[in-house]
């Protein structure tokens, strides 16, 4: 896996790199051109689900067929928490299956997204974690 790290630039903002050369900017809502954590959170679920339905979709629509996703969350503010989750992705290029065939295609996509969607699995059964505060 790449080393993935996170570099603060201002006051509660930051990049995050990993070893491939990918970066991205986070920070607070008011932060243009930045991801918020929680908006991490959510995107790494959508675009888990998506990878993962991608397999059996362009096995039955073709490779050019168009996936679109949008994730949405809910906040308990009180508790500082997400407490759901909701991920709809859109396929286009379906058009033509008959309700059976379109029934098949989302149980198969489905049943990929649950084998095979990391994020969603970990997520769904909690994720321990442990912090260590050292001098640089």
């Amino acid at each position: 896996m790449a080393e993935l790290q996170v570099e603060r630039t201002g006051t509660r903002q930051g990049v995050a790199t990993n070893g491939r050369g990918a970066e991205l900017r986070f920070g607070p809502v008011e932060a243009d051109g930045a991801f918020t954590p929680g908006e991490l959170l959510a995107l790494a679920l959508a675009a888990c689900n998506l990878m993962s339905a991608d397999p059996p979709l362009t096995r039955r629509l073709g490779d050019d067929a168009r996936v679109t996703g949008s994730v949405t969350t809910v906040k308990d503010v009180p508790g500082n928490a997400y407490v759901d989750s909701t991920v709809e992705l859109a396929i286009e290029g379906a058009e033509g299956l008959d309700g059976e065939a379109w029934a098949e295609l989302v149980d198969v996509a489905s049943r990929s997204i649950e084998r095979a969607c990391t994020v969603g699995r970990t997520l769904e059964s909690g994720l321990p974690h442990t912090l260590t505060i050292r001098r640089a």
